[in-house]
Order: C-alpha cells, then sequence, then structure tokens
C-alpha cells in the first residue's frame, strides 16, 4: 500500500476544516523571563496546570477552569495550537517504576475526549539549544517528547488528542534563524520513526509554522522554501527521500493578521503564483495566528470585526491551494506584553458572567519537578491562580462564526 500524501495524512489525523485556537493558558502573574521557577519553561499543558484547562468535575465543586470544555462548547473549537513544551520528566522510584512527574498526556486526552487535537510543538528553545551547537541536549530533548508521543509500543497509533508536529514558532525570526535546524529536527523524527517501525498511518503530519513577514515577494512562503531547498539538499530523511518526505509529511503554517481581502487575494491569487513559479508541488496550508490588536483594528469593536470578517476569507472551500483551515490567536490577553501584544485575545482578567468556572478566582496548590545536581529528580510546592476571564467582543465574533447556533 502506497504512504498517504500530506493532504490525506492531515485527514486521517483529523486535521481538516480546522476552527482552531491559538492557546497559551499562562496566570496573570506570568513573567516570561526564562528564570528558574514554577513558570520557567512557559509550558502549560502539563499536570503542573492541569486546574487551567481540565475537566470541571462537579465533585471538586469550584476546582479548575475548564478552558477546553468552554472553548468546544461555546465556541464550536476543535484544534489547539500549542507553543511552549517542554520534555517530560519520568522519575524512576525505589521499586523500579517510573513516576510521571512533567507529563502531557493528560492534556492531550482531555482534548480527545473533547472531540479535538492538538499541536505537538518542538519549542523554540530547541531552536535556540541548536543555535548554541547543543545538539546532543536538544535531540534528547526532542526524542522524550517523541516516546511520550507514541507510548512504550511505538507499533500503536499515537496518544489520543496528538494531530500533528509543530517544527518551532517562526523560526525565521528567531535566534539564528536557520532552516537547517528546522531540517535537523524533522530528521530526528523520521529516523526515530525508523528505528521504532513506525507504520505510515501511525506518523503524524509535520507543519513548519512562520510569520507572515514579506521576503522574495510573498508573506511566509519564502521561509518554508528556505526549509525545503535544505531538505532536498540533505536527501535522505529516515525512511523517505527528500521529495517524498515533503509530500507525505510537509504542511505550510502562517500567521497573517492582514485584512480578510487581503488574506483571500493571498489564498486565491499571490500564494498559488508563487508556488507555480517556484515550481513546488502545493503542500496543504493553515492559518495559525488570524486576529489583530485593539491598536491596529482601532477599537475593541473593529477587532471583533476584523477578526470575523478573517475567519470567513479562511474557509476552507474554494481556493487552490488545500486549506485545511485557521487557528484565531489568543485565547487570551497577555498583561506581561509590552504595547500592542498585550490586547490580542479572545478573554481578558476579569469577573466572568458567562462561563462562571472557577466561581471565583482562587490559588491553587501544585508541584513541579526541579533538578538535584546529585542526579535526581524532586517535587517543589508551588501556588498558581485559577482566575475568572470575562468575554471580549472578539469571542462572540468566533462564537458567531465557529460556535453552535443556538435558537432565537
Amino acid at each position: 500500500m502506497a504512504n498517504m500524501m500530506a493532504l490525506e495524512r492531515c485527514r486521517h489525523f483529523n486535521i481538516a476544516n480546522i476552527r482552531g485556537l491559538a492557546y497559551m493558558p499562562a496566570p496573570s502573574d506570568y513573567l516570561p523571563t526564562g528564570a528558574p521557577g514554577l513558570y520557567e519553561s512557559s509550558d502549560f499543558y502539563n499536570n503542573v496546570f492541569s486546574e487551567l484547562w481540565g475537566p470541571v468535575s462537579p465533585a471538586s465543586g469550584r476546582r479548575g477552569r475548564g478552558d477546553l470544555r468552554r472553548f468546544r462548547e461555546q465556541l464550536g473549537i476543535n484544534f489547539i495550537h500549542c507553543y511552549d513544551w517542554a520534555a517530560p520528566i519520568t522519575q524512576k522510584e525505589q521499586t523500579g517504576q517510573g513516576r510521571a512527574l512533567l507529563d502531557h498526556r493528560g492534556f492531550l486526552q482531555a482534548c480527545h475526549e473533547l472531540g479535538m487535537v492538538a499541536t505537538i510543538p518542538i519549542s523554540n528553545y530547541t531552536l535556540d539549544l541548536l543555535g548554541q551547537g547543543k545538539t546532543d541536549l536538544s535531540r534528547q530533548n526532542v526524542e522524550r517528547i517523541i516516546e511520550e508521543i507514541h507510548g512504550p509500543d511505538a507499533m500503536k497509533a499515537p496518544v489520543p488528542g496528538a494531530g500533528i508536529w509543530k517544527i518551532f514558532n517562526e523560526y525565521e525570526l528567531n535566534f539564528d534563524r536557520r532552516p537547517e535546524h528546522v531540517v535537523t529536527v524533522m530528521g530526528w523524527i523520521a529516523e526515530w520513526e525508523q528505528a521504532h517501525g513506525v507504520a505510515d498511518d501511525h506518523r503524524l503530519p509535520l507543519m513548519v509554522c512562520t510569520s507572515f513577514a514579506m521576503k522574495d515577494g510573498i508573506e511566509g512562503a519564502a521561509a518554508l522554501e528556505d526549509v525545503r531547498h535544505v531538505l532536498l539538499q540533505r536527501g535522505r530523511i529516515g525512511l523517505y527521500d527528500a521529495a517524498s518526505f515533503w509530500n507525505e509529511r510537509i504542511v505550510f503554517a502562517t500567521n497573517p493578521q492582514n485584512p480578510a481581502p487581503d488574506i483571500r487575494d493571498y489564498l486565491t491569487r499571490r500564494l498559488p503564483a508563487y508556488w507555480r513559479k517556484k515550481g513546488v508541488p502545493v503542500p496543504p496550508v493553515m492559518f495559525t495566528e488570524l486576529g489583530s490588536s485593539i491598536e491596529q483594528a482601532g477599537s475593541e469593536e473593529q477587532q471583533a470585526r476584523w477578526l470575523g470578517e478573517q475567519i470567513s476569507a479562511a474557509t476552507p472551500e474554494g481556493h487552490e491551494n488545500p486549506l485545511l483551515g485557521a487557528c484565531v490567536f489568543l485565547n487570551e490577553e497577555r498583561p506581561w506584553e509590552q504595547g500592542a501584544e498585550r490586547s490580542f485575545g479572545l478573554l481578558r482578567f476579569a469577573p466572568d458572567r458567562d462561563w462562571s468556572r472557577p466561581e471565583q478566582t482562587y490559588r491553587t496548590q501544585t508541584k513541579y519537578p526541579v533538578w538535584d545536581p546529585q542526579g535526581w529528580w524532586w517535587e517543589k510546592d508551588a501556588t498558581y491562580p485559577v482566575e475568572q476571564q470575562a468575554e471580549k467582543l472578539a469571542y462572540h465574533a468566533v462564537a458567531t462564526a465557529w460556535g453552535p447556533k443556538r435558537p432565537h
């Protein structure tokens, strides 16, 4: 049986007709400093932070905000676009059994139970390490992530909820910006699959997520073409020749925040013309950060209108390029950011009169792993706030576009 092409592979893993959300649920006291502590890795998709995204149980009273259920039920979200994803940590106990100290499978299971899939990111932390020449450490981290997704028996499908690998976020704007690093990580994934006998129908698609910056007369796509050029120079990549790997695995993701007419022109004219000019086999495409800041749009009302029009322009039907769908950016406003970056988002930290989960803001206790130089991990006690979040007008724009239709 022939291997699946990239578009077929996406559909096989439910990466189609995407109604997605770029999701980074940091608490309001988060600071992106990278300093040691609870928020060091900026990874909120694990067991340490389950009360932000996890299911709300009647038995637990006010515990949990239940973000994923809220977005599925109210907005119709079926795809979660993740960002920083730390390598999982398992501590071997005296009994010989491993105990998960940092684990993402609960998050992915919660997505699966709600009918959603998520990106599995190889974060820009790895891009930074590769730029510093720390190749061995980078590969170890990536392989731990792969093992978490495929589990102990690689002949099985990836864990439920896993939809697509994401190789960095806007690599061409970060650290040393080299496409070689993207291909290096692709190679590690392909080689791990080859070594562990992963069947074709268990190999996830891989997306390269670029900015919408202009290069070579096109937004976003030239950064992917740079990756393709390096891939073709490499030759073999795991079980594949380079051309087959491109055709069977690669998805183009980019982040337009332009007005709807420009997005429509990009899909119908500029992007197809670029691929034809370059003679590139056309990869499936998705938009991973639709939206605008309030400052860019002019007001909160205009921000909502702008987003609604973008969603309408980014529907999968009627395009020469195989469009998988789009994600809106972002789940929440970010008070730790500067300037216009603060005002993207569908929700803001404020009293909530609709979802009402939690019933009131509270601090919850958790534990996170800390490395001891003597050679083991230990769990440090910490707390973080589980805060109410109020809907912005942009939230209602998404609900109108994608949410369940309610009777008048």
